[in-house]
């Protein structure tokens, strides 16, 4: 996340992330990672897409480019539940950060849609929310109106950024509250995510 990015030239570091990658390796030479900022992983029944918010991600940069190709080797019959991380939430209602994630968004929720992703985590915001499953895909033609709407092949997008932060929280939200935002709470807490089976997991915020 940008707490990592340490890119602070007028102390002479230059090279972004730098602690970070040196004490947290990534595996991500395994799924032909060409960065360890982004990679993916599989864990039992879950396919698992890390993705770098601070790193290029527009079409035909590396990132774009490695996302298109590893979503096409998803087989949801050996890894049903295919799940997305990163750190700037691309839906997100709290003034903290307000469409920060606005650009990624762009660039990824098709093929979130077209995949059909379960979820999407991210942190960032120092609050916790968690959306329906929506997507923002398309003008409506009559009003010119671009906002998200309910879409059953569109993930769930929950913001975690509610714990493990020093300066405090977010705890104003935009209002009235979008449609889209089926939950949120300026309080610190964490998160579980249990798969049970390949249809069912609960999910906890304490």
């Amino acid at each position: 996340g940008n707490h990592e990015v340490e890119y602070m030239t007028y102390m002479g570091e230059v090279v972004p992330f730098k602690s970070y990658l040196h004490r947290y390796p990534t595996p991500h030479l395994a799924s032909k990672s060409s960065s360890p900022l982004w990679y993916a992983i599989r864990r039992a029944s879950a396919h698992i897409i890390v993705l770098s918010s601070y790193s290029p991600f527009v079409k035909y940069t590396p990132q774009w480019e490695w996302l298109r190709e590893e979503l096409k080797k998803v087989d949801r019959e050996k890894t049903p539940w295919l799940i997305v991380l990163m750190h700037v939430p691309i839906y997100n209602s709290n003034e903290a950060h307000f469409m920060e994630g606005e650009s990624m968004r762009a660039a990824f929720e098709s093929w979130f849609v077209r995949y059909k992703v379960d979820v999407v985590f991210a942190g960032h915001v120092h609050a916790y929310e968690r959306s329906y499953r929506i997507s923002n895909l398309h003008y409506n033609i009559s009003s010119g109106d671009c906002f998200p709407v309910p879409d059953k092949s569109a993930p769930v997008y929950i913001t975690v950024g509610d714990g493990g932060n020093q300066e405090g929280l977010a705890g104003k939200f935009r209002y009235p509250q979008p449609d889209y935002s089926a939950f949120r709470e300026a309080s610190y807490g964490h998160s579980t995510l249990e798969i049970k089976n390949r249809t069912h997991a609960i999910y906890h915020w304490n």
